[in-house]
Order: structure tokens, then C-alpha cells, then sequence
């Protein structure tokens, strides 16, 4: 199981979930610190290369501010 920390706008946790939920529950967030908007996503390491694209599109509107893989994967988020 791969671990993806997250710090994203606040108010964008709910989206978030809601957009990862829509994935056939391939994604567990789990929100570590709501008033920061810490969140840590949960996937099996087949689903790392998903999780990046739908990141990558949805950067913005979440207000990605910076990601830290608990393990060592690639992935292309700017």
C-alpha cells in the first residue's frame, strides 16, 4: 500500500474526496489536519499512475501546494 501526503486549499478537501470516490474506490483520503488541508491518499501501487493524471488535471482547482510520496514512486505533478 503506497501513501501520498497532500497539503491542498482547505476548503478543497471535500472535492477532493468526491472526485477520488468516483474512481471505483481505488483512493482512500484520509484528511490529517483539517485546518491546513493536510491529507494523506492511500492506493495500491497499480493505481499510482491514475492518482498522478487525475492530480496533474486537478491541481488548481484543489490549490496543490506540495505532495511527498511515503515511498519512492515517480510521478510528473508540478
Amino acid at each position: 500500500m503506497l501513501k501520498l501526503l497532500l497539503r491542498i486549499d482547505p476548503r478543497a478537501v471535500y472535492l477532493l474526496r468526491f472526485l477520488l470516490e468516483g474512481h471505483d474506490h481505488m483512493f482512500l483520503l484520509t484528511t490529517l489536519d483539517r485546518m491546513h488541508g493536510i491529507v494523506e491518499i492511500s492506493l495500491v501501487r497499480s493505481a499510482a499512475d491514475d492518482l498522478c493524471s487525475i492530480l496533474s488535471e486537478i491541481e488548481a482547482q484543489i490549490g496543490l501546494d506540495c505532495y511527498q510520496w511515503l515511498e519512492t514512486v515517480s510521478c510528473d505533478i508540478s
